[in-house]
């Protein structure tokens, strides 16, 4: 793909043309915190500007590439959109603002500036090698690597997460581990390298198709799997002082 600045202002891309063919966000270009829709727009399964999305159109590219059933779909996409309180279409921008369904504590962005009403929507490079070193083998991340990011990154910002972004957090991690993972259970884990790719890229491993579906019940259990394991080692870091 040639790496020529271009334009997506209707939607489209000139280079690619109508193939879902990686090519990341020119100019103008709307973005969010999330990877995981950044990363649909960046192969053109969402318009690959940003623009005009809606929840009808979420939940069918995240059931048609990520593999998540209706159901699940269906509570990302509407709930997500409750969220933002935003009628009408919105853009990927419209998500990053601060403390509607972004929150502080992200894994691998910065946390939003005092005052600012929109969230960083780009990824820290330190952040993420600071995840990876986290890999309990050097090869993957599995949801107790999850857990240990998460009880650390909660440590250090200003104000605590409330309940409903905490569960957020928690969940985001759990579709990753999720969809990326050779079973819809997680386990196995992340390769690293698909994760720093998707998270770094924003771009999907080259030929992959999703190999089984994710359902709203294994999503939940994987994030309760996660806050159990957090608490433990909370619990560890507390007797141990």
């Amino acid at each position: 793909m040639s790496s020529t600045q271009h334009s997506h202002a209707d939607g489209l891309c000139p280079v690619v043309g109508a193939t879902h063919t990686w090519c990341p966000a020119q100019g103008t270009d709307s973005r969010s915190p999330c990877p995981a829709l950044n990363t649909l727009a960046n192969h053109g399964y969402l318009p690959r500007n940003g623009e005009q999305i809606t929840a009808a159109m979420l939940v069918s590219v995240l059931r048609e590439v990520y593999g998540l059933t209706t159901p699940l779909c269906e509570v990302l996409a509407h709930g997500g959109v409750f969220l933002l309180e935003q009628l009408g279409p919105f853009s990927l921008g419209d998500l990053a603002r601060h403390n509607r369904i972004e929150h502080d504590a992200s894994l691998v962005h910065a946390d939003t500036a005092p005052g600012r009403e929109y969230a960083p929507d780009t990824p820290d490079t330190g952040m993420l090698e600071e995840l990876l070193d986290r890999s309990h083998d050097g090869k993957t991340f599995n949801l107790e690597d999850v857990a240990a990011a998460r009880v650390a990154r909660e440590a250090a910002v200003r104000t605590p997460l409330d309940a409903k972004h905490a569960e957020i957090a928690r969940g985001e991690m759990a579709l990753v581990v999720g969809i990326f993972s050779e079973s819809a259970d997680g386990k196995g884990g992340v390769p690293l390298d698909i994760l720093r790719r998707w998270f770094w890229e924003e771009r999907l491993p080259d030929d992959w198709k999703h190999t089984h579906t994710l359902g709203l019940l294994q999503t939940v259990r994987m994030s309760k799997q996660i806050r159990d394991k957090m608490q433990e080692m909370r619990k560890g870091q507390s007797e141990g002082e």
